[in-house]
């Protein structure tokens, strides 16, 4: 593994642990044996390390999220790609964690993430369009009704690891369990009896 991203692996597992506020450049450098000097050469502050973090996190989401796109995009796929989703931001689940802190030191995160989630929510637009194309999902029968639902949706990925960290003791997957189940089941009572069908297979099969 090269030095930048033994770097980032060893940035990735001290700010999941303690956090961005006590992890720093000396202690990232000392558990990947070398210099501070060394670590500044490749990212100078850790705010430039969080970042470098982010842009990792955004590309690995871009596998899942596109099986979840149109034009080939069913149910299952939704669900997959969430599922996914989700185990990338565990992954990674020191930005949820002190993503006001994050967005408040480091401007360019701040920026990217407005712009992307700007584009989320087109590509939510367009997957459940699909979906109701296919059958798997009703028609949006009261104005704005799948907007509201997409920012429902958006706020608990953004918010459901602070969330897990205030009501469970737990770390892992039956955390991770909890909060897809709670996610998906958000889609549930816009689904049609064969959306229903195929959401019931995937509940009783985990």
């Amino acid at each position: 593994m090269k030095t930048r991203e033994r770097i980032l692996e060893a940035a990735l597992r001290q700010f999941n642990e303690v956090g961005t506020g006590q992890a720093t450049v000396r202690s990232v450098a000392e558990e990947v044996g070398i210099s501070h000097g060394n670590l500044c050469y490749h990212f100078k502050n850790t705010d430039v390390l969080i970042e470098a973090l982010y842009d990792r996190l955004i590309e690995e989401l871009e596998e899942p999220v596109g099986k979840s796109q149109p034009p080939k995009a069913e149910l299952t796929d939704i669900i997959q790609s969430t599922e996914a989703t989700f185990r990338l931001l565990y992954k990674y689940r020191f930005l949820l964690l002190d993503f006001v802190r994050i967005i408040r030191r480091v401007g360019p995160i701040r920026d990217k993430f407005r712009a992307l989630m700007q584009l989320r929510r087109r590509q939510f637009h367009a997957a459940f369009q699909q979906l109701i194309t296919q059958g798997w999902m009703r028609e949006e029968w009261l104005p704005g009704q799948y907007d509201h639902l997409i920012t429902n949706l958006l706020i608990l990925g953004d918010n459901w690891i602070p969330n897990a960290e205030i009501h469970f003791d737990e770390k892992g997957e039956n955390v991770i369990r909890y909060y897809l189940e709670a996610f998906l089941g958000g889609l549930a009572p816009y689904l049609t009896e064969k959306g229903l069908e195929e959401y019931k297979r995937f509940l009783f099969q985990n």
